[in-house]
């Protein structure tokens, strides 16, 4: 039963209210209504996605971020590298520097750099 009312035929008419005449008619079946609707439905979202990906228009998204602050974030992700680097070299001398003044023996700075990149 529930096949027929999915290729049950129905006509749409459209009439003159003054003269009767027949300006359009329209055949069609819910399943194609069905089809139809869904497959406008996936062109729509389609073409939206295609818009805002494939074009610039994806900067106005609120927290996407443009060439220029991912350009920085590359670079401030070296720099913190580098910094963290530097870091870890003055520790290393203010310890050596400690242990000389407080007249303990040195740390040979070679090998400790070897053994925490390990």
């Amino acid at each position: 039963m529930g096949k027929n009312k999915l290729n049950k035929v129905y006509r749409l008419t459209v009439t003159e209210d003054s003269t009767h005449r027949e300006v359009r008619s329209l055949r069609f079946t819910r399943l194609g209504v069905v089809l139809t609707g869904i497959t406008a439905f996936v062109v729509v979202l389609g073409s939206l996605y295609a818009l805002i990906a494939l074009t610039p228009l994806r900067t106005t998204i609120p927290g996407y971020p443009d060439a220029h602050f991912r350009r920085q974030a590359v670079d401030n992700a070296i720099k913190i590298d580098s910094l963290e680097s530097a870091l870890t070299r003055w520790k290393l001398y203010s310890e050596n520097l400690s242990r000389v003044l407080s007249g303990d023996t040195t740390i040979n700075i070679d090998s400790l750099l070897v053994s925490e990149n390990e």
